[in-house]
């Protein structure tokens, strides 16, 4: 009530002190110009020249930015392309031609690593090994060099002394010479193969090939670029060879020479390799025009190999570098590529230094290069073409821009002589406007809104007025009618006016109210207290309670509603009271009752607190899911363990109904059928058990074996709970305790089978004592293979019972006992120990030493006995990449095993062989697999049929304080 009160109170002094001053009309617009004033104002600007006509003319200003395009930024723009273009060009077209020239630098470098492992291999071969050894037929050593050298690629190929005597040689010719040192020889001569390129001299060409020295020579020709300039300046031709030049000793052994093998390619007119390199680098058909690119070498600047040319016939060996490149090479660069004239012709060229890795001389170059010629025009093309486009978008820019510059001004020049319309007193002037939505357009609509509400504005005014007077009557005779008091106080505490309500609660009448000082009936404070709440007073006003005095000398208690507000330049305080003494007196009645009460529910609501705190402890920490049906039958709550059984989320399962949840449930299982629902439990009765239950197998990547049981409630929140247990493991155990039993009797039965055979044989049957003995012999591998199956299953029962409690666990070096199981194993009649990889510092781990030494073993006659034809058997010892686990590697190249046989290779009793000529149990994977594991690592194969096994064990690595081990 104090909001409609206060509401009218505002709005009647509104009504008498602050009504709205009338607003202006259009004959008070004074801030726009006349037209005389306009044509001053330009006088005034006058000025003469360019500036004048720019500031005192819009329409010369839009001229000029809209010709600044075409006359100014395209001779700029076109200047930038032409500069900053060409440069980029010839960039992007160094930066390809340095990675090409990489690339044959690299090709070059990989030729050279290819023919020194070449070499190296054959100096190991058996076949080199045992020629050197028999010291045969020089025709057959020359043969089988002649074969080598063939097979390898390379040119020339001789077996020399450390000291240089040439005692073989592929073509035969030079046997029994001294062929001079270099430092591929020394190299070899220490025990290192080596491979690098060196340039000889046609007296070593003779001596390393019959045929070398002619095949490397290069007669030199006069060209463009200047002549034959190179190291033999008026020589006819270049006699010196550029070549791969590679050594490698035999392995020493006392029935052999010490002796080394001497090979290598000679580059110079090697038309396939160079042919290889330049299709390497341009391949034909990627330059433009068909154009074709070039690689070549060069002995000093002498071109000694030059790629085929295909369409200008070619280009002949002996000619010279460019100028250029030669000598800034000359000068010591290494590299060197840019623009040069080869022949009649720019070309895009790159040179690279090959030097001796020995002391670092200049040997010769490589070199590629591509015709610049195509690239040029396509960029002068590219500039004439931009050049044209920009052109005409620039022209196509200053003329629209122009045509919008004069439409502009027309349009502002119209507003204009509209405003002036106005001003001299034509309210009907408007700005013609058109169907647009631009900025001009937009302004001459809102000039138009503007004269049109500045009209409406003052009907507004008249009708607003004439509200207002009619809400402050209307409120008046809410103010007189409203039961609860109001009185309208002064500052001071007088009472400025009272409504009737408020002039009966106290005894008096309106005219006596008036004036009076609120003290006068408060009772509970005093005149100090009154001025001070009345000084405190807010204007979202306060509530408070306190006690009246009627004019009779009777008190009430009352409540009181004040606060403040401010008519015009006056504040008063509007206060609302309310005679609330039988309304106290039942809230205390009411306050007795609800005391108990709450004492009552609380008592009553912790004891059902704990109750439901112990409840969901339970429901939440179960290991056994469970699942809670409202009394509408939908899943009031489910716990996190049958979530996890399920795979299934919390929000996918609660609030569903019973048909819905079966639903979800059906969709688990692998076989739905098996799946009859909760009216099977409800009942009873499932089918083929003894008590109402059902045993479901859920598919899915955590495939599990699920017991269900259905229990009704008594309770007024749920009517059943479904109760979900997790058998996978007790099934699994059922299921691998009579497969066991199965395959363990089938392996008994075999030997057993043949025991009791051959026994009764002897006993019915007289045999001689050879036969005799043979017999006894069978029945006794029989019966010791029966004693060996049954100490396995023995070993690995006890090993899976105990789990690692009888292992003594101790930290040592895995490399000590790879080495000891290697050294103590007897490998098979004829087969050579295993091969040990075992390097580097010792890497310690915490396990069982004989353990250890059982798997390793198992593994080890593993990988030979599945290898009967032969071949290495390597052990691999080495830190894991995560430097957290050290693996140990047996690897054979025996028979090797399929997919399929390699997924059950950890299966017990299960054999890769089942021709049954290779011995054994079965049983060795499975228990390394359980030893491995006990000792916290990991065991893994990979095989590939008819190439081999590798079985990867893998063990934590622990840290061995300095100088301890326990």
């Amino acid at each position: 009530m104090i909001q409609d009160v206060t509401k009218y109170f505002y709005d009647n002094a509104g009504e008498h002190a602050c009504a709205s001053p009338p607003m202006k009309n259009l004959d008070d617009i004074s801030v726009l110009p006349t037209e005389d004033e306009d044509l001053a104002d330009l006088e005034q600007g006058q000025r003469s020249g360019w500036r004048a006509a720019w500031e005192s003319s819009l329409k010369f200003r839009l001229l000029a930015l809209g010709m600044m395009p075409l006359l100014l930024a395209f001779p700029l723009v076109m200047a930038a392309l032409s500069i900053l273009g060409g440069n980029r060009a010839e960039e992007m077209l160094l930066a390809n031609l340095r990675s090409q020239l990489g690339a044959s630098a690299s090709y070059l470098e990989q030729t050279r690593r290819q023919t020194g492992n070449q070499l190296g291999q054959l100096a190991r071969s058996e076949r080199m090994r045992s020629l050197l050894r028999s010291g045969g037929d020089p025709q057959n050593v020359q043969r089988v060099l002649a074969e080598a050298a063939d097979s390898s690629n390379l040119d020339y190929l001789l077996i020399i002394r450390e000291d240089g005597h040439i005692l073989a040689t592929h073509s035969g010719h030079s046997a029994g010479m001294q062929l001079p040192p270099d430092h591929v020889v020394e190299q070899a001569r220490e025990g290192v193969f080596t491979a690098a390129f060196e340039r000889f001299g046609p007296d070593v060409l003779a001596l390393l090939g019959k045929g070398l020295q002619n095949a490397a020579l290069v007669p030199l020709h006069a060209d463009e670029n200047g002549g034959h300039s190179g190291d033999g300046g008026s020589r006819a031709a270049e006699d010196r060879g550029l070549a791969i030049h590679a050594a490698a000793h035999f392995p020493l052994s006392v029935d052999s020479p010490n002796a080394m093998l001497v090979g290598g390619i000679l580059l110079n007119r090697n038309a396939p390799l160079m042919e290889h390199m330049r299709e390497l680098v341009y391949p034909v058909g990627t330059l433009p025009d068909g154009t074709e690119g070039i690689a070549l070498l060069t002995i000093g600047d002498t071109i000694v190999a030059l790629s085929r040319q295909r369409q200008d016939g070619g280009r002949l060996t002996g000619s010279s570098l460019p100028a250029e490149p030669a000598s800034a090479l000359a000068n010591g660069a290494k590299q060197w590529s840019g623009r040069t004239y080869f022949g009649d012709a720019r070309f895009m060229m790159g040179v690279e230094a090959l030097k001796d890795i020995h002391d670092d001389e200049p040997l010769g170059t490589v070199s590629v290069a591509f015709p610049y010629a195509p690239y040029e025009r396509a960029i002068r093309l590219l500039l004439w073409a931009v050049g044209g486009v920009l052109a005409v978008t620039m022209l196509v820019v200053s003329l629209s821009y122009l045509v919008a510059g004069r439409e502009i001004t027309g349009r502002l020049g119209t507003i204009r002589r509209a405003m002036s319309r106005v001003r001299r007193g034509d309210r009907s002037a408007r700005v013609a406007t058109r169907p647009r939505q631009d900025e001009l357009e937009l302004l001459a609509r809102h000039f138009n809104v503007l004269l049109d509400t500045i009209s409406a504005q003052d009907d507004a005014q008249k009708r607003a007025q004439k509200t207002i007077a009619d809400e402050a009557s209307r409120r008046r005779a809410l103010f007189e009618h409203e039961r609860d008091g109001v009185i309208i106080l002064n500052e001071d505490g007088t009472v400025f006016e009272a409504n009737p309500s408020a002039a009966r609660m106290l005894g008096y009448t309106t005219e006596e109210l008036r004036g009076m000082h609120a003290s006068a009936w408060e009772a509970r404070f005093n005149a100090a207290e009154i001025a001070d709440n009345i000084r405190t007073a807010r204007k979202e006003g306060e509530t408070i309670e306190t006690v009246h005095r009627r004019k009779d000398g009777s008190t009430y208690v009352a409540e009181l509603t004040l606060g403040k507000v401010q008519w015009g330049d006056h504040t008063f305080i509007l206060t609302s009271q309310r005679d609330i003494s039988e309304r106290k007196a039942v809230q205390a009645e009411l306050d007795s009752y609800h005391l108990n009460l709450e004492m009552l529910v609380e008592q009553r609501t912790r004891d059902l607190n704990d109750r439901t705190v112990q409840l969901d402890t339970i429901f939440a920490l179960s290991p056994d899911g469970m699942v809670s049906f409202d009394l509408q039958g939908r899943v009031a709550s489910v716990n996190q363990a049958f979530l996890q059984m399920t795979g299934l989320e919390r929000s996918g399962v609660e609030h569903l109904d019973e048909h819905a949840f079966e639903a979800v449930l059906r969709k688990l299982c692998r076989d739905p059928a098996t799946f009859t629902g909760f009216e099977t439990l409800r009942s009873g009765v499932a089918p083929g058990l003894a008590d109402p239950r059902l045993v479901l197998e859920i598919s899915g990547p955590g495939e599990r074996i699920l017991e269900m049981r259905l229990k009704s409630s008594g309770s007024d929140f749920i009517s059943q709970v479904l109760y979900v247990r997790d058998i996978t493991r007790e099934s699994e155990v059922d299921r691998m305790k009579s497969e066991f039993l199965s395959t363990a009797a089938h392996e008994l039965r075999t030997p057993m089978a043949s025991i009791a055979g051959f026994t009764e044989l002897l006993l019915l049957r007289k045999f001689p004592e050879e036969k005799q003995r043979d017999l006894l012999e069978t029945i006794s591998r029989q019966a010791g293979r029966m004693s060996t199956i049954i100490n396995e299953l023995l070993d690995l029962a006890r090993i899976e019972a105990r789990r690692g409690q009888d292992f003594v666990m101790e930290t040592l070096a895995v490399q000590d006992v790879v080495r000891l199981v290697a050294h103590d194993f007897s490998p098979p009649l004829g087969r050579d120990k295993p091969t040990l990889l075992v390097n580097g510092a010792a890497v310690h781990v915490r396990a069982d030493r004989g353990k250890l030494q059982q798997a390793l073993l198992n593994v080890l006659s593993n990988a030979y006995k599945y290898s009967p034809g032969g071949g290495d058997v390597i052990i691999d010892c080495a830190m894991d990449d995560d430097g957290q686990h050290v693996a140990v590697t047996l690897r054979d190249h025996g028979m090797g095993m399929s997919a399929e046989q390699l997924q059950q290779v950890f299966e017990r009793f299960y054999r890769a062989d089942t021709s049954g000529h290779i011995p054994g149990t079965g049983l060795g994977m499975s228990i390394v697999k359980e030893i491995v594991e006990i000792m916290g690592g990991q065991v893994s194969v990979s095989s590939e049929l008819g190439v081999g096994t590798a079985v990867t064990l893998r063990l934590p690595v622990v840290a061995v304080v300095a100088g301890t081990q326990s």
